[in-house]
């Protein structure tokens, strides 16, 4: 019964984190309920930070008129995101496949925030529909039924899962996610909208046996000047690398160059 309750955890979480990338924005930090400090998702959207705090005001009128049209689009994106948890766990339920009933249980902080932005929306567009919500759910269905879009939220949520401390810093949710073709986009960097997580460094491995001299002097002699490069950058994000997991994250480095940077 514990490991069903995570799994369902890590499947909400990470479909959130999912469309959150998948909207343009990023995400700090992760953590499951029952890990101390509540649990969830620590959402960055960067230069839409301001905007976000609109939504959730409720009040379309704290901003200037030829600021509305993106708060709209903004709402728009926070209506995916939110419906997203609740989705990912019905499509899992259900065999990743798309339920033939809407009528699905909503976690109440999830259904708060839905009811602000559909409240803002409507303050923010005559004849705004009252069944926006559900028409998102069904856009937010059809979008996990694409492969890689569940392929990622299934990578994530086994991904949170496996930690001890059941949380996940912001590199090893991109790094899981990059393994399912998602990539961040990098926007300007501002303070993350929260639900009650702090960010956490996540599990770390344990420290590698010593390795001989001789070898070490072998390995770092074959080394390019793009090898040292990455190794300096890896060594600035994690300081205890094994020598076998630096050489493999190097290389992984690489290889996104050789495929990304043409």
């Amino acid at each position: 019964m514990e490991n069903e309750t995570i799994q369902l955890s890590a499947c909400h979480e990470a479909g959130r984190v999912v469309f959150a990338y998948l909207n343009g924005y990023v995400c700090d930090s992760m953590e499951l309920p029952g890990t101390g400090t509540g649990g969830g998702s620590k959402l960055n959207s960067g230069s839409d930070l301001a905007f976000v705090q609109a939504v959730f005001s409720g009040n379309p009128l704290t901003l200037s008129p030829d600021k509305r049209e993106h708060s709209i689009e903004v709402a728009r994106k926070l209506m995916a995101i939110y419906c997203a948890g609740s989705c990912s766990v019905a499509f899992f339920q259900n065999g990743a496949n798309i339920p033939e009933e809407l009528d699905m249980e909503i976690p109440a902080q999830d259904q708060r925030y839905i009811e602000k932005i559909q409240g803002f929306l409507q303050k923010s567009i005559v004849d705004h529909p009252d069944d926006y919500p559900a028409q998102t759910m069904v856009s937010v269905f059809k979008k996990l039924k694409d492969p890689d879009t569940w392929k990622a939220i299934e990578l994530l949520a086994a991904k949170i899962s496996e930690q001890e401390s059941k949380t996940l810093s912001r590199f090893y949710i991109e790094d899981t996610l990059m393994l399912a073709g998602i990539r961040a986009r990098r926007a300007p960097a501002s303070q993350a909208y929260s639900v009650g997580v702090h960010e956490d460094a996540g599990v770390k491995p344990a420290a590698a046996p010593q390795e001989t001299t001789a070898s070490l002097y072998d390995a770092l002699m074959n080394l390019t000047p793009l090898d040292i490069m990455l190794r300096d950058f890896l060594k600035k994000i994690k300081k205890d690398w094994r020598e076998g997991e630096l050489d493999a994250a190097t290389k992984y480095l690489q290889d996104v160059f050789k495929k990304y940077g043409g």
